[in-house]
């Protein structure tokens, strides 16, 4: 039976493990700067800022998957830490902010693909892609083999992410949500045998949902494990600082390598029709968390944060760094992405039929995109 991917040996070779380090030391040294200027999510929004303008510039930085996955254990094990025995009477509000985001995420594509299609000129095809909010693993594959042009799909959907992370931490603090630091507030763990076997429910977990094929299964697998522990009281706090600095910055240096590869000629035509859209889709989400908000009873910022259309393991990270409930917000961005991953290929096959030819409308960027 074969292992979980993040389980599995991979070929390393001292090219790629020098720029391993190159986008690790520019990823710490972003965070760094916008921590020590005391900015919202300072180590994770630094490190995407960073890596992002030397993507940009044409550096062949990037994040190994195997990194990637460990990282997500680490996060998710310390963001079960945040549940409690109150997150889980909490549900009871959860049905009405579901019920409201589900029905949101037909009309933000609507209004982002009205938008794509008839005042910025893209193809029906790139345009019901890129106006996707979210779950870009499973819209990049069904992309390619629709016909649309990947390369705005992904354009459009890793700018969303890059203001998302850089601004709206910012934004939330304007809405009046405190705290808005660098890293979360709740206590850590007391000993090196607690902290062991943290990483070891948190591994499990991951190694779990991993072989379930569940969405974000890495870090959704060993947050619902660590929250598990924490929620009967088997297990009191969090990891350590250092393991969280590590986590926010890779996580950030891994968004911002999405743009490698990217021609600034690619950026200049995409820049203006992609940040509109997310302009777009971010005032349907916040139109929309007033309503959820007013149903539920819930804090407006809280359910903005579980609405906007970002990443999974992003949003939810965000959420704990910010003192959010990272339960809620999970639970929301991933009842989104089954809706998307389920819907998206029925729609897709109605509205363009079969596979089709790719687009050639446009001169395409020929490299490979980030996922």
């Amino acid at each position: 039976m074969p292992l979980p991917s993040f389980f599995r040996s991979a070929d390393y070779t001292p090219r790629k493990l020098g720029w391993l380090a190159v986008t690790l030391a520019l990823a710490f040294a972003g965070g760094g700067a916008a921590a020590a200027l005391g900015l919202p999510v300072g180590w994770l929004s630094g490190a995407l800022v960073a890596t992002a303008v030397a993507a940009l510039c044409g550096a062949p930085v990037g994040i190994n998957h195997h990194l990637r996955m460990a990282i997500y254990v680490v996060l998710g094990t310390s963001m079960g830490s945040a549940l409690s025995p109150e997150t889980f009477k909490g549900i009871a509000t959860w049905p009405f902010t579901m019920v409201v985001l589900l029905v949101s995420v037909p009309v933000m594509m609507g209004a982002v693909m009205a938008y794509l299609e008839k005042v910025a000129g893209w193809d029906r095809r790139s345009a019901f892609f890129a106006a996707a909010p979210g779950a870009l693993s499973a819209v990049l594959a069904m992309a390619e083999t629709s016909g649309a042009d990947t390369r705005r799909v992904v354009f459009g959907q890793s700018l969303r992410l890059f203001i998302l992370v850089a601004l709206l931490p910012a934004a939330l603090g304007g809405l009046g949500h405190e705290p808005a630091g660098t890293l979360p507030i709740n206590p850590v763990v007391p000993d090196v045998t607690t902290l062991v076997l943290s990483l070891l429910v948190g591994i499990g977990g991951a190694f779990l949902a991993e072989k379930l094929h569940f969405p974000g299964g890495a870090m959704v697998g060993a947050m619902l494990a660590s929250g598990a522990v924490h929620a009967f009281g088997l297990i009191e706090g969090r990891l350590p600082d250092l393991f969280l600095i590590v986590g926010f910055v890779t996580l950030g240096a891994n968004a911002g390598t999405r743009f490698a590869g990217t021609r600034l000629e690619t950026l200049r035509r995409f820049f203006v029709d992609a940040l509109a859209a997310f302009f777009i889709a971010t005032a349907v989400a916040v139109a929309f968390a007033v309503l959820g908000a007013w149903l539920s009873g819930e804090p407006l910022t809280k359910v903005l944060m579980a609405y906007v259309p970002g990443a999974l393991e992003a949003m939810t990270i965000m959420a704990f760094v910010l003192g959010m409930d990272p339960a809620f917000v999970a639970a929301h961005h991933l009842a989104r992405f089954l809706l998307l991953a389920l819907l998206i290929p029925v729609v897709a096959r109605l509205m363009f039929g079969a596979a089709a030819v790719p687009s050639t409308d446009v001169d395409l960027d020929r490299t490979e995109p980030k996922d």
